[in-house]
């Protein structure tokens, strides 16, 4: 028996609603400045009419439905009330394109998709592409311009627990990631693996049952669940949650709701630097703020100077679910490492020959693995990946690491086909098929190129057909059409032809 045991999400929630009914759990706060709050009692039974609607809308244990929104309540109550009756919930980015949200709910087969006003057009677009999609619902929003709206379902709905069959063994959620295909993958996550990788984080970090967790990442991406959200459901502490990450507003959520902890990203960092300095946000009382991807050590030391809010950094992945590397919480925290291995998981550097190597020589870091209770279960209708990732008892996950005789790892270099741009993963042939679909191009290479703000940005290369008129704004057009802007390549270069190897891949 590990840590997480034989709980589920939605029996942790359970036994803290009971346990400390009348504490906050939940304070959103929209892009106005309007706040909802909630209990955990309260919060409690709305998983419970969130639970009890997705019955009624046909959403079995065991099927798919996804969400395409910003951060809100009904991403907390439609994950947890997923966990309570067996369901797998799709989160989805609410920037994806047609396209590119099309594939997402066709290959996870889901049955239903809730979104909101903003992305309402591009979600119609993919659901009718759908045969299993039977309906749209919309939150946040008082009308539902034809559809179903959210918050007026639940409402009618029985507050009582469903008491559906449901195992630590279920999935609950599948999130879609970037690598080197040009299709993403679907990783699925275990009530288990989920548990396991928040109570591994709690202990990392030191988030505490008294704690106020400020979550301003999106909520479809796997950093704020993993080094947010559900730490904070394991440890029963309250969440101040906005609907997306905003550097002028960060510190004054924070300092206005009394937060203690909050996860962030070097981008968001960054751009908080790159604000006009206020004396004001130093008044936060944030005592941890985790983050992954280093900065600069000037850029350290002027957040230090500015704002003062302690940084911890760390590494993980969607597929490890939790994070396996740290920095330590006491004692000289050395940011510009990943962190050190923490207590529960277990990691070593290795060679291209599966070789264990020594300190300071750079390898690709793999992670040791039970799948569906350390790591992920493995990578939906796609065995083929997940034996390939998944191997002799180690998650291989493509990034070069070296480490020091302290146990510090250093970020070397990534799988060189995946862009990592602000946190988000940007596959290079994604990218580039779609700009070879139009009918001028002959032939796309793109790639990362460093930048101060998101790390990486996308470059493209591209070979154009004789006597071809298209320029780089059509292609970027077409790309913005296709692609979440994320992706979207920040320029387009023109060549005759490509730098290749002696088998033919461009160098």
């Amino acid at each position: 028996m590990d840590i997480a045991g034989s709980r589920t999400l939605s029996g942790v929630f359970s036994a803290f609603a009971a346990y400390q009914p009348d504490k906050t759990f939940l304070v959103f706060e929209d892009l106005e400045g309007q706040c909802e709050q909630w209990s955990f009692a309260q919060f409690d039974r709305r998983v419970n009419q969130t639970a009890h609607w997705l019955l009624s809308m046909g959403i079995q244990r065991g099927e798919s439905f996804a969400l395409c929104a910003m951060n809100s309540p009904a991403f907390l109550a439609l994950s947890i009330a997923a966990s309570r009756i067996g369901a797998i919930m799709v989160p989805a980015d609410y920037r994806a394109t047609v396209d590119e949200l099309a594939y997402l709910v066709d290959h996870s087969e889901s049955r239903l998709i809730v979104t909101e006003p903003e992305p309402l057009e591009v979600v119609q677009a993919a659901a009718a592409r759908s045969s299993r999609v039977q309906e749209v619902v919309l939150s946040q929003c008082e009308k539902g311009q034809g559809h179903p709206v959210f918050e007026h379902e639940i409402e009618r709905q029985n507050a009582a627990h469903p008491n559906e069959p449901i195992s630590e063994d279920d999935v609950v959620h599948m999130l879609y990631t970037s690598g080197t295909t040009s299709l993403p993958k679907g990783v699925m996550l275990t009530n288990r693996a989920l548990i396991y990788g928040a109570e591994v984080f709690v202990r990392g970090c030191g988030l505490r049952n008294e704690d106020r967790h400020l979550i301003t990442l999106p909520l479809y991406h796997a950093a704020a669940q993993c080094h947010a959200m559900w730490p904070s459901l394991v440890s029963g502490c309250s969440i101040t949650l906005a609907p997306r990450f905003s550097p002028k507003r960060f510190f004054p959520l924070a300092i206005r709701h009394g937060c203690t902890m909050a996860a962030l990203f070097s981008a968001p960092l960054r751009m908080l630097l790159n604000q006009s300095s206020n004396p004001a946000w130093r008044s936060h009382r944030l005592r941890n703020v985790t983050f992954a991807i280093a900065l600069t050590k000037e850029q350290f030391a002027e957040w230090d100077h500015r704002f003062g809010a302690p940084l911890q950094h760390l590494w993980g992945m969607t597929e490890t679910v939790g994070l396996p590397l740290m920095s330590p919480l006491y004692g000289s925290r050395r940011l510009a490492a990943a962190g050190r291995t923490v207590l529960g998981y277990d990691v070593k550097v290795i060679d291209t020959d599966g070789r264990d190597l020594p300190p300071g020589e750079p390898g690709e870091i793999v992670v040791a693995a039970q799948p569906g209770h350390t790591v992920m279960k493995g990578y939906f209708k796609n065995p083929e990946a997940t034996a390939q990732t998944l191997r002799d008892g180690w998650l291989h996950t493509g990034d070069t690491m070296r480490y020091d005789e302290d146990d510090f790892y250093y970020f070397v270099d990534r799988n060189k086909d995946v862009i990592k741009r602000g946190g988000e993963n940007v596959a290079p042939s994604e990218v580039e098929s779609v700009i070879k679909q139009l009918a001028s191009i002959v032939d796309a290479a793109v790639i990362g190129v460093p930048d101060a703000t998101y790390d990486e940005v996308p470059t493209a290369f591209v070979i154009r057909n004789a006597n071809a008129s298209i320029d780089s704004d059509q292609i970027l057009d077409h790309c913005r059409n296709k692609l979440a802007k994320y992706k979207v390549p920040v320029t387009v270069l023109f060549r005759e032809e490509f730098p290749r190897t002696s088998v033919g891949k461009v160098q």
